[in-house]
């Protein structure tokens, strides 16, 4: 009789050791699922979304970086194909940039779309550099759309010209800027210029 109530005992907390860490562990997974999904952008109608993500781009919200799902050659060719191969291209693309004019009213999404992506595959997958270009800085690779991203970055300049460094050491307009520095090839040299008048 005493073996069998330190058995059952022993089979008592056992029981309840492992209660509790399935109970510690699903809070600790449910919170880092919320995390996750409380700062990706939530999916609408929106072809510039709905595009981007099936090339492989996640959009992020507030101070996270948009997350790039495969290799930057992979992303630029899936979207071009994606937009060219479309039944209403070429009214597609003033479409795309149309939601990624929406898209980049807020400031925090547009800062989002200046700065690097962070990359998710594994960096010894990838041929490429371990550098990973910012949103703005792809989609300019891209000849299609090329002229109508400048022309947009040319339109929301002024907007941050005489801002000033935010908290974070960033200055907008400077980001602006580099993303037209070191393009490999340049589509329509006079896009984005008739915007400012040079006196």
């Amino acid at each position: 009789m005493i073996s069998q109530r330190r058995l059952s005992k022993s089979e008592n907390k056992e029981n309840l050791t492992e209660d509790a860490s399935n109970a510690r562990k699903q809070p600790l997974s449910r919170k880092t699922k919320k995390s996750r999904v409380q700062n990706e952008v939530e999916e609408n109608d929106s072809v510039f979304l709905k595009f981007l993500k099936t090339s492989g781009i996640i959009l992020k919200t507030k101070e996270s970086q948009n997350q790039l799902a495969v290799d930057q050659i992979v992303f630029q060719k899936k979207l071009f194909q994606i937009l060219r191969k479309h039944p209403s291209y070429p009214k597609i693309i003033e479409e795309f940039i149309s939601g990624l004019e929406s898209y980049i009213e807020d400031q925090d999404n547009f800062r989002n779309c200046l700065l690097s992506c962070e990359r998710l595959q594994d960096e010894e997958a990838s041929m490429g550099t371990s550098y990973s270009k910012s949103l703005i800085k792809l989609l300019l690779g891209i000849d299609i759309l090329q002229p109508a991203v400048i022309k947009t970055l040319f339109e929301k300049l002024p907007e941050f010209l005489f801002e000033r460094v935010n908290s974070d050491g960033i200055s907008v307009s400077r980001l602006i800027i580099s993303q037209l520095k070191w393009l490999d090839r340049v589509v329509d040299g006079r896009v984005g210029f008739g915007t400012f008048s040079f006196s």
